[in-house]
């Protein structure tokens, strides 16, 4: 489970959790996970949008985890009202991200391919070297390692043009959001922050 930027660097790691594990699961077991639930992994202070709402920043993810003030997941169900559409729509769309950094790792590190047949720990230590390495790599030779044709473009229309990676590599299935259908026990806080969030990203 994986964190990044928007510039496809990955900014926090969490290795050896079993695969048939839920990915919610694994991320309220994981010391980010627990940090991020318990407030101590030092996000910024909250600050204003363009339209004066205060929100905290946040994390995004897909209908597998939990909704938190920061962290955001779809609105679950289908037939859903404009303003839901249009916010689940521009989550899906920043998600893309962390899926296009792990197509990028994947293709650029074949090892990955294929199930590694090793003592766990040597597993895992592969996985955090290939990690290291892409960002080494791309912070060095970006244009070579990850040009822009290599990732998922919007076209002039708002359509998505497939990068080059998902040539080499199959992604990453996220869950629908019409999957799970409760939130998790959200807060009234999360709520308030995802409704603010829908509301400003239909009017801008």
């Amino acid at each position: 489970m994986a964190m990044c930027d928007a510039n496809y660097n990955f900014i926090g790691v969490d290795i050896g959790a079993y695969g048939g594990n839920a990915d919610g699961s694994v991320f309220s077991n994981s010391i980010f996970g627990r940090r991020l639930l318990h407030g101590e992994l030092g996000l910024p202070q909250p600050a204003a949008l363009s339209n004066g709402e205060v929100i905290p920043y946040f994390i995004v993810g897909d209908a597998a985890f939990p909704l938190k003030a920061n962290l955001m997941r779809p609105y679950p169900g289908r037939n859903l009202e404009a303003i839901k559409e249009n916010f689940n729509y521009r989550l899906s769309r920043a998600r893309r991200t962390i899926e296009n950094t792990f197509g990028i790792l994947v293709a650029r590190w074949r090892i990955l391919l294929a199930p590694l047949h090793l003592q766990p720990i040597a597993a895992e230590n592969i996985i955090k070297a290939t990690v290291v390495l892409h960002n080494f790599v791309k912070s060095h030779e970006g244009q070579q390692y990850a040009p822009p044709t290599f990732v998922d473009q919007i076209g002039q229309n708002g359509e998505i043009i497939p990068g080059e990676w998902r040539s080499h590599v199959d992604p990453l299935e996220g869950i629908s959001a019409d999957f799970i259908q409760r939130g998790n026990n959200a807060s009234r806080d999360a709520y308030f922050v995802r409704d603010a969030l829908a509301k400003y990203l239909l009017e801008t």
